[in-house]
């Protein structure tokens, strides 16, 4: 059974109601400068996409995502304006990422919930993978938003529940350093849940990827860990670009 330890779209609760849905209105600062890395906590590693040799691609997935705050003084930016989590990664994307598989199809998909409040559109939805030697073993890849808002106070919720994951790592675990990927955060479980966080600097968006079965794919565990992973978030750092120095 899989071992809920990274955070699901019900059960989070994000600091300043960020999952509400509201009216729309003004968006912030455009164009923020570049940003390092600055000091980073011990044991967290340093990411990179694979290399041109590998056959895992990033794809184009589309527009960069524009998002606009409720108001000036709501951190929230309202559900009505986050893509449906069937968008958010695309067909394209995922065989570029799993060239082993043979044929994806979209399943179940979800609304998120936050107390009363759901989600305008689908929080949540999941890929079932075929892979060309699988044989009669599944495999899928569910995809969650989380939250979308302000970027220091969704960077603010990630990195709690992140910590909370790290305090208690296992073995194999890797928690990658801001930039890896292009992305402002991200880290994979053991249990094959993983999450990234991804920012244009005003701006940031925390994205769940949940993977089950794959483990017929050669070396699944680093295969996952260095190949198919590492794609999938440069995929979504991608639309919501931001310059790492």
């Amino acid at each position: 059974m899989v071992k809920a330890r990274a955070a699901s779209v019900a059960a989070v609760v994000v600091t300043a109601g960020l999952l509400a849905g509201c009216s729309s209105g003004s968006a912030g600062t455009k164009s923020p400068g570049p940003w390092t890395e600055g000091s980073q906590q011990q044991g967290l590693v340093k990411g990179s996409v694979p290399g041109e040799s590998s056959d895992r691609k990033v794809v184009d997935g589309g527009a960069d995502w524009n998002f606009a705050l409720a108001k000036s003084d709501d951190p929230n930016v309202p559900s009505s304006q986050w893509p449906s989590a069937d968008s958010v990664l695309t067909s394209d994307q995922i065989k570029g990422a799993i060239p082993e598989a043979s044929s994806l199809s979209l399943g179940d998909c979800a609304k998120g919930v936050n107390g009363p409040r759901s989600t305008d559109k689908n929080a949540s939805c999941t890929w079932s993978v075929t892979l060309k030697d699988s044989g009669d073993y599944s495999n899928s890849l569910t995809v969650s938003i989380v939250a979308v808002g302000a970027d220091e106070k969704v960077t603010e919720s990630w990195t709690s529940e992140r910590n909370k994951n790290f305090s208690s790592r296992r073995s194999g675990e890797r928690f990658f350093t801001s930039g890896s990927f292009g992305a402002k955060g991200s880290y994979y479980l053991d249990n094959n849940q993983a999450s990234v966080l991804v920012s244009d600097g005003n701006l940031a968006a925390w994205i769940n990827l949940t993977f089950k079965g794959f483990n017929s794919l050669n070396d699944s565990r680093n295969t996952m860990l260095t190949g198919i992973f590492p794609v999938l978030a440069k995929d979504l750092a991608d639309r919501m670009p931001r310059k790492y120095v």
